[in-house]
């Protein structure tokens, strides 16, 4: 954590609020890293294979998805090419991956079938 620039000796914990105790002046600024991994959840238990692609707490939605094929590996390399669009190279085609909240008018679905 950074306030105005400079590293802030508090410690984080993971799970628990932080807190900076100092006297704040018009114009202070607190920046934050919070790392946020890729990562796959299964809609459940008995289907391993039928997955959801995830940015911290963000799902990213795969456009018009239909039935391409797909690995782990592809969807967890999945590349950052916009403020919120990101881009999935499988062995035929690029996939374009949006938040819920950016997707307007394009088909969209929340789970792909995963192979490997």
């Amino acid at each position: 954590m950074l306030v105005n620039a400079k590293r802030i000796s508090s410690p984080v914990v993971p799970g628990r609020f932080a807190s900076v105790r100092r006297k704040w002046k018009n114009g202070d600024r607190v920046t934050l890293d919070l790392p946020m991994k890729m990562r796959l959840e299964a809609i459940d238990a008995r289907h391993p294979d039928t997955v959801a692609l995830l940015r911290g707490p963000v799902v990213l939605f795969p456009i018009a998805a239909g039935s391409r094929k797909v690995t782990r590996h592809q969807l967890l390399s999945a590349t950052h090419i916009g403020a919120s669009k990101w881009q999935v190279e499988t062995a035929s085609t690029l996939m374009t991956m949006l938040p819920f909240t950016d997707i307007e008018n394009e088909q969209y679905s929340t789970y792909l079938r995963v192979s490997g």
